[in-house]
């Protein structure tokens, strides 16, 4: 069952022309910007995309201290996909006959969906996809705690 309607992010509803409400339109609490520290169970390939994607995210204020399990699960999702796809049968091998002579789908295509819609819903976390990243909004004194300034005029908007 659906919660409702999704949020609309606070740019899209200044562009609507729509008076933007403290009590709706807040961006939650203030996290601490930076990479958390990558587990120790993490696998040698997973901690090379913690270490690649780790830091661009720091610098777009998209990752906290406090993010560490869920970015834990999306590196360790990323390589577990890595090694499936390394070993992915060739296209004659995608189907398989069952013992009454149906042809059905290799359980290869299941498991490598099952990883694609996790590494989309973990990535989703941290806008890594367009939509994604619309509806994230970054506030401008996280990003000036990184020494940066705002990007563009919808970073600067302030809630009344």
């Amino acid at each position: 069952m659906a919660a409702g309607r999704p949020k609309k992010p606070a740019q899209q509803k200044v562009l609507e022309g729509i008076k933007l409400r403290a009590d709706r339109d807040s961006h939650g609490p203030d996290t601490p910007i930076g990479l958390p520290e990558a587990p120790s169970w993490l696998c040698k390939n997973g901690k090379k995309h913690w270490q690649t994607l780790g830091p661009q995210l720091v610098s777009m204020g998209l990752i906290s201290l406090i993010d560490g399990d869920l970015f834990s699960l999306h590196c360790d999702n990323m390589a577990k996909y890595a090694q499936l796809m390394e070993s992915f049968p060739a296209v004659d091998e995608w189907l398989s006959t069952t013992p009454n002579g149906f042809q059905m789908m290799s359980a290869w295509i299941s498991i490598r969906g099952r990883f694609q819609e996790l590494l989309i819903k973990t990535g989703r976390e941290f806008g890594l996809s367009p939509a994604a990243r619309s509806s994230i909004k970054v506030e401008s004194r996280q990003l000036s705690l990184l020494g940066e300034t705002p990007t563009n005029e919808f970073e600067e908007l302030k809630i009344h």
